[in-house]
């Protein structure tokens, strides 16, 4: 226990534990900002002290994107920064949280005398859903204080037939009749059986409530046992159980106090000769300070602090350095987040003229490596020695083979403290093209004087193409785009094809390179993308160019393994499988570059000129962080290039580590910023066309043909306004409507609920939940057993917002030869993907907080991009599984639960709100509420004294609920 779960039991007049027996000082009150300190001296200390001021004073100032600036508290407990509007709530929830913690934990300590056994709590373990059979298990109440004074059980039952109702209700009590034995007395033990009823899969938490009667002192009390059960296959949970407890990675501070012996570039490399140099672009160190204290945590107006160091106004000129500091900040964090990594006293093997090294969490991306990064090593416990730098040459499951300077040696039994470097490459590019001089005001901030072509194009312009692709000629919306895009003039604002999931987006973009090239066969165009997966699939969609047209640019440290085997012909490699650099005039000779935004800063440094490049073109442009997308806008485009843009502002957003260059502006995208300016406007669904820009210098692609319409219909509704039409082939999209998967015939989605429990390992800071990842794997069996329906592992795709459930699922998934070949990967690896099914694991299932923060609660799901991104990659079934009372709490997802639950979809624990309720109703507020009524009852119970009623007075339930009542 702690000062916080005993305060308010104090504040009410006394503590509940018997005299002697409580550990904690009773001389305590809660300051005004919210910490817990003793009365006295301690407390006169405290208030005049930093952090008391600290906290009273830490507003920061946050930048919301329309740019207004709101004031901001920082939380005593979870040093989290809330709005002025917010924080009070905020802080009430802490409250109730440690009150219901303090409340649960008093509860289950044996009391007056009476001890019940089970002090740990009862668990029936793992047990088989397919067992036709109940469960239980005997509970002894006993007296152990060797008195005689009259105690009676007056009350048993489980707590979730009072919250939840008897339909989810899985565990019950009862005790065989006893008339006999009315109070509970040394030599006469009380037993109560709770038993457990297994129906579907999933894991079990409830509490059984025992009450008892002291009639000497006219007093009710009570003791609580958890209670819980798994159900599920057995050797699942013993093949995924944790490898180690979970405990948080400590911060590593591994001064950087030596001197650094540089490392020689792998000589697998192919030497590319550059025309230009990159500027290193050094963070400042006035920066850091004014964000971060000098042990390296964020300043409590760390926002205020980094917005005063930004240039007051966002013009042309002042465009590079605004974004400059919001990187500057981003590295930081970067690279505080890799230092998290660092070892100290670990081995360093020779295998000349390379060593090895382990790194723990490296199949798991913890810390990232790729060939070609840089990591410092020297002698442990030497502080001032030598830093030699190695550079990563290989990488494998666990190990890193890297290469030092000549200089280097070691001997067995040398221990090395180890720093791993954050490549700076990507960032050094942004910063370059942050500040060159190409500052044009049509790209940076376009406006209606910028824009040209005032009206949209002809029905006769259009008619007048000869597509390549015929289903793009069907589309009306992907033809005017074409046309629209091919009668820009030179020096145009940039254009935006809007598109929505399946709306075909990347074939429109890929029309309109081959009519670029038709109408101009010498015309030049670079086509970018935030991944590599994008630029991938946007080759395979040129294919049919021959390869002395098109080129695939690819960053010398990819993984060579990693590019698809047929796109191998659009590369260069050497004999070492790994990629090149072009020469410069071989570069000169494609019409078409595809790379990514970061690898296009190559072509610049390859001597490539501006202006060489008639169209700059990214798809994914949303995905992107602005300073990335401007690579090869501002270092490649002169006056006269074009410049278009695809993607979604309502799906994937740029990954952003820092909380402040996020709420700074870093994480809105080109894409969405541009959206924002009135020369962009689209129609709302009750305007009329002909006022917006629709057509001009953007168009909405609205015809989908990915989904059933079914799987469409929520997020169109949600997140479209209802506009996109369901075009798919129905003789794809329905081929699964009468699966055995589905829950209702005709409605390919399926909602399954499962109570599991989210778990951590080692210092994976990662989710994961064995419950869910067994039910996952059991719906991929199922459906490839249905060779009616034609299924292969390539058609399903398994999403997960967690690394550590993907490893898991994939663990269990490799040994089915059946199995192996399913996609499992996160949101951001399916983006721009489809599958004929997808599953989803959603993770999140803690029930040990109340409503605190739901983003936090829910972690990555609680995002409407993300969510908007995974339920769409599916073409013909779609199946969640996740916790429906955690997901709940954000309104979304309560939304969406309740589409499928009133469409047939739902499987598992029935829902426990009002699904005819509201979509916005405040969940989060009920269950605050909730949680306050029970924090109430029990501390009526736990403090309770005085009664004047005999021990029957308060009956209530009845056998039908779960609860059991006692009158002996």
């Amino acid at each position: 226990m702690s000062w916080q779960w005993c305060y308010d039991f104090v504040s009410q007049g006394g503590c509940p534990l018997p005299a002697g027996t409580c550990h904690l000082r009773h001389d305590i009150v809660r300051c005004e900002c919210g910490l817990i300190v003793d009365i006295g001296h301690n407390y006169k200390h405290h208030v005049n002290g930093k952090r008391h001021k600290q906290i009273l004073q830490g507003t920061t100032q946050a930048q919301s994107k329309r740019g207004v600036q709101q004031e901001r508290h920082l939380c005593p407990h979870c040093r989290r920064d809330y709005t002025v509007e917010d924080f009070d709530a905020h802080l009430a929830q802490h409250t109730v949280q440690e009150g219901l913690e303090a409340t649960r934990e008093i509860a289950k300590m044996d009391k007056h005398g009476v001890s019940v056994s089970a002090t740990r709590g009862i668990d029936f373990g793992i047990v088989d859903e397919s067992a036709d059979r109940a469960y239980r298990v005997d509970v002894l109440i006993t007296r152990t204080d060797g008195s005689d004074t009259p105690i009676s059980l007056t009350k048993s039952r489980m707590l979730s037939a009072v919250k939840e109702g008897p339909d989810n209700t899985k565990f019950s009590v009862s005790r065989p009749a006893n008339p006999a034995a009315r109070y509970i007395r040394p030599d006469r033990p009380r037993v109560v059986s709770v038993t457990f009823q297994p129906s579907y899969a999933g894991r079990f938490d409830d509490t059984l409530e025992l009450q008892f009667f002291d009639r000497a002192q006219k007093k009710k009390f009570i003791i609580h046992r958890s209670v819980s059960a798994t159900v599920g296959d057995r050797a699942d949970y013993e093949q995924l159980k944790p490898t180690a407890p979970y405990s948080k990675r400590r911060q590593r501070n591994i001064s950087l106090d030596g001197p650094v012996k540089r490392s020689l570039r792998p000589a697998e490399w192919t030497p590319t000769e550059w025309k230009t140099r990159l500027g290193f672009f050094d963070i400042p160190a006035h920066i850091v300070r004014a964000v971060y204290t000098p042990e390296g945590y964020l300043r409590p107006d760390a926002l205020k602090s980094a917005l005063a160091l930004m240039p007051s106004s966002f013009t042309c000129p002042t465009y590079g350095k605004r974004y400059q500091v919001m990187l500057w900040i981003e590295e930081q964090q970067m690279k505080q987040e890799l230092d998290m990594y660092s070892m100290t006293g670990v081995e360093i093997t020779p295998k000349h003229p390379r060593y090895k090294l382990e790194v723990a969490g490296l199949a798991e991306g913890r810390p990232s490596v790729n060939v070609g990064d840089f990591i410092l090593v020297r002698r442990a416990d030497a502080p001032g020695d030598t830093w030699y730098e190695g550079r990563v040459q290989f990488i494998e499951e666990k190990h890193v083979s890297v290469r030092f300077s000549d200089e280097f040696s070691t001997y067995r039994g040398t221990k090395f403290d180890v720093r791993f470097v954050l490549n700076r490459l990507p960032l050094r590019r942004m910063h370059n093209a942050l500040m060159n001089k190409n500052d044009q005001e049509r790209l940076l901030f376009p406006a209606a004087s910028h824009v040209g072509q005032k009206h949209r194009v002809s029905r006769q312009t259009i008619d007048q193409l000869a597509p390549v692709n015929r289903q793009v000629g069907e589309n009306p919306e992907q033809m005017e785009t074409v046309a629209a895009i091919l009668n820009m003039k030179q020096g145009s604002i940039p254009f935006i094809i809007f598109g929505p999931p399946g709306t075909g987006k990347t074939i429109t973009l890929v029309e309109t390179i081959n009519q670029i090239l038709l109408r101009d066969p010498n015309a030049r165009i670079v086509a970018c993308t935030p991944s590599n997966s994008a630029a991938d699939h946007l080759t395979e969609k040129l294919a049919a160019l021959t390869p002395l047209k098109i080129f695939r640019l690819n960053s010398l440290t990819r993984k060579f393994k990693d590019l698809p085997d047929h796109l191998r012909r659009f590369s260069l490699y050497n004999d070492n499988m790994v990629f090149a650099m072009p020469s410069l005039e071989r570069a000169l000779s494609f019409n078409v570059i595809i790379s990514t935004c970061i690898s296009a800063g190559a072509l610049a440094g390859l001597g490539i000129k501006r202006g060489h490049f008639s169209y700059v073109i990214v798809d994914e442009a949303g995905q992107g962080k602005e300073p990335e997308v401007m690579i090869p806008i501002k270092e490649l485009a002169d006056k006269k290039t074009n410049v278009v843009l695809a993607g979604d502002l309502m799906q994937l957003g740029p990954i952003v580590h820092s909380r402040v260059a996020k709420d700074m502006g870093l994480r809105t995208s080109y894409l969405d910023r541009l959206m924002e300016r009135p020369c962009y406007n689209l129609p709302n669904v009750e305007e009329d066309q002909t006022d917006s820009a629709m057509g001009i210098t953007i168009m909405q692609l609205v015809q989908s043909f990915r989904s059933h319409p079914a799987i469409l219909r929520f997020p169109n509704e949600q997140f479209y306004g209802g506009r996109l039409q369901p075009c798919a082939d129905d003789a794809l999209v329905r081929s699964l409507e009468n699966s055995d998967a589905v829950v209702k015939r005709g409605f390919p989605v399926v909602f399954h609920a499962v109570t599991g429990r989210d778990q951590r390992e080692s210092h994976s800071p990662s989710f994961f939940n064995i419950d869910e990842a067994t039910i996952v794997k059991r719906y991929c069996a199922g459906l490839i057993a249905e060779r009616k329906k034609g299924v292969v592992a390539g058609h399903i795709g398994v999403i997960t917002p967690y690394h550590a459930q993907r490893m898991k699922i994939k663990n269990l998934l490799e040994n089915d030869p059946k199995l192996k070949d399913i996609d499992v990967g996160s949101v951001e690896e399916f983006q721009g993907q489809e599958r004929r099914i997808i599953i989803m694991s959603t993770v999140r299932s803690s029930t040990n907080h109340v409503v605190s923060d739901i983003r936090r609660a829910l972690g990555f799901v609680a995002n409407p991009q993300r969510f908007n991104v995974a339920v769409t990659r599916a073409q013909a079934m779609l199946i969640v599984v996740g916790n429906p009372d955690v997901l709940a709490l954000d309104p979304l997802w309560r939304g969406f639960m309740t589409y499928v639950f009133t469409n047939g979809g739902w499987t598992g624990k029935q829902p426990t709100w009002d699904t005819k309720a509201p979509q916005d109703a405040d969940v989060a507020s009920q269950a605050m509420g909730e949680a306050e009524e029970e924090l109430k009852r029990m501390r009526a119970l736990i403090l309770s004294s005085g009664y004047e009623a005999e021990e029957d007075g308060d009956i209530e339930g009845s056998l039908g609920d779960g609860l059991i009542v006692e009158q002996d």
